[in-house]
């Protein structure tokens, strides 16, 4: 018994420090400068991107409250004893499916920032990046 309430409480750790993580991140990012600013930019590449943009940011504050939502549920079903397995592989496949509709909002921002940006300013940002 003892060693199954040390895995869940392990595991809810992880969740509440994953999501903590990704809620600091995103704090951190609002203060950072503008990643645009030295690229040199077009008033339409300008407009474009901040329409991305804000898509992106709508996107993932969509998911990641999916994604809470649906971890909070989780650990309440991990927590009672009377919940069924099923019950818990159903909302960890929902939980697979909320990250990967995340990834996907990820990749689609940054294919949609390659139709804007000349390969240099891509480059350029590339090298901001690391």
């Amino acid at each position: 018994m003892r060693p199954r309430k040390g895995v869940a409480v392990g595991l809810l750790a992880v969740m509440l420090l994953v999501g903590g993580t990704i809620a600091f991140a995103e704090k951190e990012a609002a203060k950072e400068p503008d990643p645009y600013q030295n690229l040199g930019l077009s008033a339409d590449q300008r407009s474009k991107l901040d329409k991305v943009t804000n898509e992106r940011k709508t996107a993932m504050t969509a998911s990641q409250q999916k994604i809470v939502g649906i971890r909070q549920k989780l650990v309440s079903l991990l927590f009672d004893k009377k919940a069924k397995d099923q019950e818990i592989d159903k909302l960890t496949d929902q939980l697979a499916t909320a990250d990967r509709e995340a990834l996907l909002a990820q990749i689609r921002f940054h294919k949609a920032m390659r139709q804007i940006l000349t390969q240099e300013q891509l480059a350029a940002l590339n090298k901001g990046v690391k």
